[in-house]
């Protein structure tokens, strides 16, 4: 009976750590493919002094859409479809939000000059601009 509470009490605190370690891991690899995306967009603002790709405004990049890889060549690494990258854009700047299908997710507004995620804002759906 004893090693059976010892083990529950064991539980009680390694699970919710461990959740917590998959969450980092998941916003890591998404800031990762974001700021890989930032040298492709920037890349082509140099080319084309505009970020709006055959004039679109918005891109998306997931398991159906491939905007971002047609039109700035860049493609995630090692996410095996498990985010979806949208990315709105003006002549001279870029907004990106990232979400991954269990709903943790980043947002990097103006050529990611500033970032929040689902952890620091407390919101289980990515906001419209960061506080």
């Amino acid at each position: 009976m004893v090693v059976v509470a010892i083990i529950s009490v064991i539980a009680a605190i390694a699970v919710p750590a461990y959740n917590g370690y998959i969450t980092e891991a998941r916003l890591g690899a998404a800031r990762m493919n974001a700021d890989s995306l930032r040298v492709f967009m920037e890349d082509f603002f140099l080319d084309n002094a505009t970020y709006k790709a055959g004039g679109n405004t918005a891109f998306t990049q997931s398991t159906t859409d491939t905007d971002l890889t047609d039109d700035f060549g860049w493609t995630p690494e090692g996410d095996q479809g498990a985010y979806t990258y949208n990315v709105a854009v003006t002549t001279t700047s870029w907004d990106i939000t990232v979400q991954h299908v269990s709903g943790g997710w980043i947002r990097c507004e103006n050529r990611m000059g500033s970032c929040c995620d689902s952890e620091s804002t407390g919101s289980a759906t990515p906001v419209s601009a960061c506080p």
